[in-house]
């Protein structure tokens, strides 16, 4: 019952941190490799959340999702960024731990 809440987590926090990246993130050179970082990241998260949805293995790609928050999560904290920057890499690589882990919980395949 948990898993459609852990995918629609995962879902919202690779499309937010996307989009955090073409709006929020500054037009300096940190902001830059900050958005190339967490783009990138968030756009695999968000492909492997799609093939969550077919006949493929789900064990995988949930931990290529959880691998990428937990170095959101990483990145966030050792390095120093704007605090856009933080706060974004921060809360959404914490979203995408929670959805991959209620994911798992409820996957009963």
């Amino acid at each position: 019952m948990v898993a459609p809440l852990g995918w629609i987590l995962i879902v919202a926090a690779s499309v937010g941190i996307i989009i955090a990246t073409w709006v929020l993130y500054p037009i300096d050179g940190t902001g830059m490799w900050a958005g190339y970082r967490d783009g990138f990241m968030a756009a695999i998260a968000l492909a492997c959340a799609m093939a969550l949805n077919t006949t493929l293995p789900k064990r995988p790609f949930l931990g290529i999702i959880a691998l990428c928050g937990v170095l959101m999560v990483l990145l966030a904290v050792f390095l120093d960024d704007p605090t856009v920057v933080f706060v974004t890499e921060l809360v959404g690589g914490g979203v995408l731990i929670a959805g991959a882990l209620l994911y798992g919980a409820g996957d009963r395949s």
